[in-house]
């Protein structure tokens, strides 16, 4: 039944695939606004970040520690941020945080871009997901003064390594509020590994055409479902049109039929029917130190990193709308 489904997802990518398009004006802006991310700034951004240490779901204090040095972070750029509850994890209660940028025309249609900060046990996590809340961090940091035409939040989502806890609770809560729609999740998994090394990179499955990763790790993974195809050819466009020697493979459209691939926060929003779009270096099919001890900052590659968050800067400034330049409706097509 999945060998079906890829099929028939497949068959239809070249004709659903569209064209993004980029007046002109936005193009110029965010050609200026992506080189204030560059390797330096995300070795910066993430050897602060994993300074705090370990920040696993079921230690109070640790995660505690982590979320207000996040909510200082935002803060320090001129961000209002506020808390929502996540449920508990072995009686310790989880916090997800969240700031954003008000639209300008559409404030109730909400662009979201996040990440997850907690670790597995004994893992410092500088790639799972250290390099994800630093991607955060630094689109953040890029698009400080910017007006929106939709509102932009930023999410740092909690107990992901436990189950996903942060994401699920956060999108049970969009569903029930009538005062917002949210278009959809650009979800940074893990953007700081890579490697040039011949068969560096293994893949859960391999199917010539429709599903067959390089075997080299050199590329940042798109994952999409069916649903959220625009929201991934947005980010592929971006890829080509700012940083077009950040090598991609796409997945979108297809991730989907693919359990692999459902294994972190954009899942909750495929779940309940919202867009969700993961970027991710593929975690243990490339990164020998996923969950390990080992998963230091001394692994991550900056440049590979820098690139990623450039691509998601540019695809947040694309997809909210920028200075009178109309938001692309992403809701109005598969």
């Amino acid at each position: 039944m999945r060998e079906a489904c890829l099929l028939c997802r497949g068959l239809l990518l070249a004709a659903l695939a569209s064209c993004v398009h980029i007046p002109q004006e936005l193009e110029a802006q965010i050609s200026i606004v992506v080189e204030g991310v560059s390797p330096t700034t995300c070795e910066q951004e993430l050897r602060s970040f994993q300074g705090l240490g370990l920040r696993m779901a079921r230690d109070a204090g640790q995660s505690e520690k982590a979320l207000r040095y996040l909510e200082q972070r935002m803060q320090g750029m001129g961000y209002a941020t506020y808390r929502e509850s996540a449920g508990s994890f072995l009686n310790v209660e989880q916090w997800n945080l969240f700031a954003e940028i008000s639209g300008t025309v559409d404030p109730k249609v909400i662009c979201e871009i996040g990440a997850h900060y907690d670790t597995v046990e004994e893992s410092p996590g500088a790639d799972d997901n250290g390099s994800g809340v630093a991607g955060i961090l630094q689109v953040a940091k890029a698009l400080q003064g910017y007006s929106p035409e939709r509102t932009i939040r930023f999410c740092f989502f909690a107990a992901e390594e436990v189950g996903i806890l942060g994401s699920a609770a956060h999108v049970a809560l969009v569903l029930e509020r009538e005062q917002e729609e949210v278009d959809g999740l650009l979800n940074l998994e893990m953007i700081g590994y890579m490697s040039k090394a011949p068969d560096s990179q293994g893949a859960p499955i391999r199917i010539p055409i429709l599903a067959s990763l390089p075997s080299t790790g050199d590329f940042i993974l798109v994952a999409g479902n069916f649903f959220s195809g625009r929201l991934g050819n947005i980010f592929e466009t971006c890829v080509d049109r700012f940083v077009p020697d950040l090598k991609y493979y796409s997945a979108n459209r297809i991730a989907g039929c693919f359990s692999d691939a459902a294994r972190s926060d954009h899942s909750s929003y495929w779940q309940a029917g919202l867009r969700g779009v993961m970027v991710s270096d593929t975690a243990n099919f490339r990164n020998p130190n996923y969950h390990q001890s080992t998963d230091t900052i001394e692994t991550i590659d900056f440049e590979f990193m820098a690139k990623v968050s450039r691509a998601a800067v540019a695809t947040m400034m694309v997809w909210a709308g920028w200075a009178g330049t109309p938001a692309l409706e992403v809701g109005q097509e598969p």
